[in-house]
């Protein structure tokens, strides 16, 4: 095989007045992390494009033979077939811009993505420079107890609550697997790292009674109280009604009602049946790419003022009407296999915590036992 040679290499930058230095190696070799062929290393020096005066020529020269020194050493090491000089590139490659590459490719919603950059916010406020040879279980522990104690940057004398520093950690440790399945570190340490623990909380249901009293009391906004019991007819999280279209409200004689879309969260496309019922709240059918609640929008106060007068004392939200779908067909013994189905869960046991709120099965079940 032939032996590569190195030989220094100069890129003008965008502004013209400056070129990068690099080494360009041929034939290209093998990276020793990632297995990818490259033929490149970028040097980070810099000469003047069209030196001025004395000083920057000096520059110049100091820069260039810095430059042949380097590209020496790099040949004397492929002669030895020593690629470590590679390997030590990586190291010093930014973390900071890979896990920001990563927040623009993996968030699947803008309220997945929001997440990620948050957890971007933290990590500059943690450290300003974090290259991937920083990435040990020490430093990332310490990152971990710095998410259990730091202030909430939105809510003024609060901490992040432990669930929202589990979710931000998250991203940490999946953004290490990344790292490593790209080559980009040479060891995979996530499995080492020690997590937090996310804590079950309440989640706020509504009964059919107080479902009905919902729908039978008035709101001040026609168009919000369709929307939202629109979500309780048929699960659908509130991103997903917002981005509804009529082009995939679809009917037929032996589907009936039906909705062909792609989650807003999860990117995964399903059919979703609903009732006739479900569709009377549909406002009048409008064309193609047109939303069907196209001015509804997230109004907490409104939603809290309507309940309220339904006579209802939970604290709900725009998910508790995911929560409550899922709890009535449950209750109406529903397989949690359908169910699962119904709410497009990729594990069963999301749709098992469901099954966790209904008091009246447990109820049921506990006096079953008889001798």
């Amino acid at each position: 095989m032939k032996t590569a040679k190195v030989k220094v290499r100069f890129k003008i930058l965008k502004s013209g007045s400056m070129k990068s230095t690099y080494l360009d190696i041929y034939p290209a070799i093998i990276h020793p992390i990632s297995g990818k062929v490259t033929r490149r290393e970028y040097l980070r020096m810099y000469v003047y494009t069209k030196p001025k005066n004395e000083v920057e020529k000096i520059h110049n020269k100091n820069v260039i033979h810095r430059a042949n020194i380097i590209c020496n050493e790099r040949q004397n090491q492929i002669y030895n077939n020593d690629f470590g000089f590679l390997a030590s590139e990586l190291d010093n490659k930014c973390f900071l811009e890979y896990f920001e590459s990563l927040a623009r490719k993996r968030g699947r919603s803008s309220s997945s993505q929001a997440k990620w950059l948050i957890v971007l916010k933290y990590l500059k406020e943690f450290s300003s420079e974090i290259k991937m040879k920083d990435l040990t279980i020490p430093f990332i522990h310490r990152f971990r107890d710095f998410l259990l104690t730091r202030k909430h940057f939105k809510i003024k004398d609060q901490t992040i609550s432990q669930n929202s520093a589990s979710s931000y950690f998250s991203k940490i440790t999946f953004s290490i697997k990344c790292a490593y399945k790209d080559g980009i570190i040479r060891q995979n340490i996530a499995p080492k790292i020690e997590r937090i623990k996310a804590i079950d909380v309440k989640k706020e249901f509504l009964t059919t009674e107080e479902a009905t009293k919902l729908k039978n009391t008035p709101s001040k906004d026609n168009v919000h109280k369709r929307a939202c019991l629109f979500m309780m007819y048929t699960g659908l999280r509130v991103s997903d009604i917002i981005n509804l279209k009529w082009s995939e409200i679809e009917h037929s004689k032996e589907l009936g009602h039906y909705i062909r879309f792609q989650h807003q969260k999860t990117k995964n496309q399903q059919t979703l049946p609903f009732s006739e019922d479900a569709y009377q709240l549909l406002p009048k059918k409008g064309e193609g790419n047109v939303g069907v609640f196209y001015n509804f929008s997230k109004k907490y106060s409104l939603l809290k003022a309507w309940a309220k007068n339904a006579g209802i004392t939970k604290n709900i939200g725009y998910h508790t009407f995911r929560h409550s779908y899922a709890t009535m067909l449950l209750s109406n013994d529903v397989s949690i296999f359908t169910v699962q189905q119904m709410l497009n869960h990729r594990s069963i046991s999301n749709t098992m915590r469901y099954v966790n709120l209904l008091n009246d099965k447990k109820i049921t079940a506990a006096n079953a036992i008889k001798f």
